[in-house]
């Protein structure tokens, strides 16, 4: 499995060059994720808007309550910050929710947004994993 050495120059490129779709590591606790990002975005001067899955979710449930949905969408979409969202694996369990931030992080892909996800890999990580195969790249940080 690679190392964060490794996929440095990837992460690097996937929060600074705005790819086509968003970018996620996975690893297990501790193995230096969230190290990484926060030092690629000091050094690259990158200002992300950092959000845990849960967190944002409940940013979108708010906003569907108070009809402010699209002004959120069209936000998050068009935003030139890069995003980060962490921990993925707090979606288990939640197709419908997990359906709603895919369709939100590709439109923002669509428009040029950089997105970064993390997952800490665990011993149920493969539901996770099926439901990003297709939309975004995924590597394995060990």
């Amino acid at each position: 499995m690679p190392t964060a050495a490794d996929i440095r120059p990837r992460v690097v490129a996937a929060l600074s060059d705005r790819p086509c779709r968003p970018f996620a590591i996975s690893g297990r606790t501790g193995v230096g994720k969230t190290t990484l990002l926060r030092a690629v975005t000091a050094e690259g001067d990158l200002e992300p808007v950092w959000y845990s899955a849960v967190d944002l979710v409940e940013r979108v449930v708010e906003a569907l309550r108070c009809e402010g949905y699209a002004a959120l969408r069209a936000a998050l979409a068009t935003d030139p910050r890069p995003l980060v969202v962490e921990h993925l694996e707090d979606l288990r369990g939640k197709p419908s929710t997990r359906e709603e931030l895919r369709r939100l992080l590709v439109l923002r892909a669509a428009r040029g947004g950089a997105t970064v996800l993390t997952l800490t890999a665990g011993r149920d990580d493969t539901e996770i994993v099926g439901w990003l195969d297709g939309w975004a790249d995924v590597v394995s940080l060990d």
